[in-house]
């Protein structure tokens, strides 16, 4: 099975949070408010769908969102629904993809299906809605249920949607046996019992609805279609939600920067503007040649194939001077020599392109389209975009874009100009296309601020593909440094000096100001210009000239510089090794534990069976997670029919990857006899709860193992125990150079100098006034927003629970390094931040002067920081 991202999982973790909440607080909007500091919105919804949890994904273009959906239905069994199975309504945005969705999840050797099955145990079905038409109550008792469509053949007015919502009788088993109060919930013949409809019959397994593409589908007409059947909950995957008219409710966001530091995506996309499209379309075809060059090496070196592509964006025929697909194709084969089998046409009249890209038969190299490619295309091997059309717009860009961005097999390749996209746009200025290309990655999912900086000027692309240093179709820049003393003038590089002016200062040891004004340096150049200056300082400072001309950061890792911190490590049989979770191999037996729970830790209302009655609201129908969960308790044909099964079904559905099986079975079937001999609860009341009882059985397991841990752990840092803690430079984290996978950059109004990379990662407003004072420290070099959940990009220290990632460190003038915890007043005392306070003092302890600790509130920040780092 393909194992999942860091981002992926985080946005299964929060979905599980959510729905977690939701059950817990019987309520959609407070949950959600708790995890995102924002309003819950549902006033464009249909009164009916108010209540129901209603929230979105957002994955940009290349992120994986279907493999994200797949493990999704499983996380929403589990933590919503609370039965072993469920029935899924899963919506895709076109008949095309509807036909990929199902040929996908039906192949058991496709990652999707391996999702299904892995956590659903096999019992999976996957239908078309032609299928479901005909599907038996047993299908739907025995195995999760899938059915894709699209939401318009769901709409009445629609001949597949008429069948949905007509009498069928092919499904009139699913209506046997139903009490009055089911059947109050479906819908039905005038004066008469319900419609025997397949509409109906997911009415009644109250369906979760996953929405892919869901900017298409919230409209008024859609939310009416949805209400139509009663589901469970709804889940939008999208990559640009509606954030105007009909607002998604956003549970979690991929940014780009994720994206790109777990090798999904080619970013940055370089850019290079040319005035005339037979200029650009040079470039791009030299770009095309230098590629391919770079992909038959990293062949021969790594064995994987790759044969870079052109994207070539045409215009639509306007007129005589419309450069349409016959004269660019014209022009490729008669002006730039291009064979005829490297070009293929991809519009609306015309397919040329077959399944069989990736493979050596393939020879196309450059594809022409206008608007957009095929439904459902996809091809890693396209790596450069060329638009012939002025990019002073969007126009059908976005539709484009998002194809260049795929990395091949989602693996770092050994050549950089492999790991990036190329654009090659027709404009006389170069902010033009790339506020163009911008607003194209806003509509492939990218925040605005995020995308601005992943867009790099091409002028450090070879001469011989951009076609020359300076051009007149380039913008002039005006870039001002400082220097600490005036440069060799001889040594400066003979076409810069006449865009160069130095001021001197006639006060000795003031500093140089040097005023560049002129197009973009290469970095031939800029290495050039760095030879006029003898001092490292001023070389530094040309190194930054040059890259501003170049509309490049000069953060510290633009500049190379290192950021390492010693970690805490333990000495285990003589040997350093980082301290982590060495603590938890201390053995304990889990049944020696007591397994009582109290009224507290689980309570079960014994009148509420499988043959209980529901309580309806006078509405009948608005949403209730009691209401939804007794509900489908009815119509739950599965479960254990004995204490042994029980304790059985218990022991499968809580891990415990430390425990022995034969010793967690002993803990579950004591834990149930507890239940029922010693609280006198009914078998069958369990059964009916037994997802509540998971979830406290589990709990029950996770305290226990915590006490256990946390005893370890404080044998070992007390030191009661034979392993020593040490800091030593020789076990150490090195922040990397290129990824930096904040889940969102800060956008707030403070403009940080010192941060080592470009923009921090998100704050709220009391931790940017952390940072912006770390920032204005002259005894700090450069600091860091160091970013949760990352143990490869990022620098933690171990708790007894899990790993604790300090929010700032800084790199200190004198070497030292300071790291620093902000804890907002309500969360200064508790034992969480206690035990921070303690580790983190203990690396400062133990790290001989070289490492700085301080845990600060919003009244000791200032005067704690400043006397740390003047100590």
């Amino acid at each position: 099975m393909l194992t999942l991202k860091q981002y992926q999982e985080d946005c299964l973790d929060k979905l599980a949070e959510y729905l977690r909440g939701v059950a817990h607080e019987e309520r959609s909007d407070t949950p959600f408010a708790s995890i995102t500091r924002r309003d819950y919105l549902s006033s464009t919804l249909p009164e009916k769908l108010r209540g129901v949890p209603y929230i979105c994904l957002r994955v940009p273009t290349g992120g994986g969102k279907t493999l994200i959906a797949a493990h999704a239905v499983s996380v929403i069994t589990k933590e919503l629904i609370r039965l072993e199975r469920s029935v899924v309504l899963w919506l895709a945005p076109s008949r095309t993809i509807v036909q990929q969705t199902i040929k996908a999840l039906q192949d058991p050797h496709h990652p999707y299906r391996q999702a299904l099955d892995e956590k659903l145990e096999g019992r999976v079905e996957v239908l078309s809605l032609a299928d479901a038409l005909h599907v038996t109550r047993a299908t739907l008792d025995g195995a999760t249920t899938i059915v894709v469509s699209t939401i318009q053949a769901l709409r009445v007015e629609e001949t597949d949607g008429r069948k949905v919502y007509e009498q069928n009788g092919a499904l009139q088993h699913h209506f046997t046996g139903l009490t009055a109060e089911q059947e109050a919930r479906l819908e039905r013949h005038e004066g008469d019992g319900p419609v025997e409809s397949l509409a109906n019959v997911l009415r009644l397994r109250r369906p979760i609805i996953i929405v892919d593409e869901a900017h298409n589908a919230r409209t008024g007409l859609s939310f009416e279609t949805l209400d139509r059947l009663r589901p469970s909950c709804i889940v939008e995957f999208t990559a640009t939600p509606d954030q105007k008219d009909n607002p998604s409710n956003v549970l979690h966001h991929v940014s780009a920067l994720q994206l790109k530091a777990e090798h999904m995506v080619k970013l940055p996309i370089k850019l290079v503007n040319r005035p005339q499209w037979r200029e650009a379309v040079q470039a791009a075809l030299g770009q095309q040649r230098s590629l391919e060059e770079a992909a038959q090496e990293e062949e021969k070196a790594t064995g994987e194939y790759i044969r870079p592509i052109v994207l070539f964006q045409a215009e639509a025929n306007r007129g005589d001077d419309s450069v349409t697909v016959d004269v660019l194709k014209k022009a490729l084969a008669e002006e730039f020599d291009v064979p005829k089998e490297q070009i293929a046409v991809s519009t609306g009249n015309t397919a040329e392109l077959d399944d069989d890209l990736l493979t050596r038969d393939s020879d196309v190299r450059y594809i022409i389209t206008v608007q957009k490619l095929r439904e459902g295309w996809d091809c890693p091997f396209a790596y450069i975009l060329c638009s012939v059309a002025n990019l002073s717009s969007t126009t059908a860009v976005e539709q484009i874009l998002g194809r260049v961005l795929r990395l091949p097999k989602a693996k770092l390749k050994n050549d950089e100009a492999l790991n990036r996209a190329y654009a090659f746009a027709t404009s006389q200025r170069f902010h033009a296309a790339a506020k163009a290309l911008t607003d194209a990655l806003v509509e492939s999912g990218f925040e605005r601020f995020e995308a601005q900086t992943l867009i790099e000027r091409g002028a450090t692309l070879s001469d011989d593909v951009t076609g020359g240093l300076f051009n007149q179709s380039d913008d002039e820049e005006t870039v001002v440094e400082t220097f600490s003393a005036p440069p060799n003038t001889d040594a400066i590089p003979e076409e810069v000096r006449p865009h160069l002016r130095v001021e001197a200062s006639l006060t000795e040891g003031e500093p140089v100001k040097v005023t560049y004004t002129g197009p973009p340096l290469s970095r031939e150049t800029t290495v050039a210009l760095q030879k006029a200056f003898t001092a490292d300082e001023d070389r530094e400072a040309a190194d930054r000239l040059g890259r501003r001309t170049r509309g490049e950061s000069t953060s510290p890792v633009a500049l190379g510089k290192p950021f390492t911190v010693p970690r805490l490590a333990i000495r285990v049989d003589g040997l350093l090794e980082i301290f982590e979770d060495q603590f938890r191999d201390a053995p304990w037996k889990l049944s020696d534990q007591n397994c009582s729970l109290s009224e507290t830790e689980f309570a079960v209302n014994t009148r509420t069976s499988r043959v209980g009655e529901i309580d309806i609201d006078d509405d009948r129908g608005r949403f209730s997670i009691r209401e939804l969960h007794e509900h489908l308790t009815l119509i739950d044909a599965g479960g254990p029919q004995s204490e042994t099964e029980l304790a059985v079904w218990l022991d499968r559905q809580i891990p415990h990857p430390d425990v022995l099986i034969a010793d967690s079975t002993l803990f579950f079937r004591k834990l149930v006899q507890s239940l029922t001999e010693e609280r006198g609860i009914p078998l069958d009341a369990l059964v009916a709860s037994r997802f509540r009882l998971r979830d406290a059985a589990e709990n029950k397991v996770d305290a226990h193992r915590r006490k256990v841990f946390d005893d370890a752990f404080q044998q070992v840092i007390g030191g009661t125990s034979d392993a020593g803690v040490e800091v030593d430079p020789s076990i150490a984290f090195s922040f990397l150079l290129k990824d930096y996978p904040a889940h969102r950059l800060y956008d707030g109004h403070i403009e940080f100098k010192k941060h080592y990379y470009t923009m921090p990662g998100d704050m709220n407003g009391e931790e940017a006034e952390c940072a912006t004072l770390l920032d204005g420290l002259e005894e700090t070099l450069y600091w860091v927003r160091n970013i949760e959940r990352h143990p490869r990009c990022s620098f933690y220290l171990p708790t007894s629970s899990d790993n604790f990632y300090p929010d700032f460190l800084a790199v200190l003038r004198d070497g030292r390094v300071l790291c620093v915890e902000y804890k907002g007043a309500h969360l200064l005392t508790s034992e969480d931040t206690q035990e921070k306070r303690m580790v983190g003092e203990l690396w400062e302890a133990r790290s001989g002067g070289s490492c700085l600790f301080r845990l600060v509130g919003k009244d000791d920040m200032e005067a704690s920081i400043r006397s740390a780092v003047r100590s």
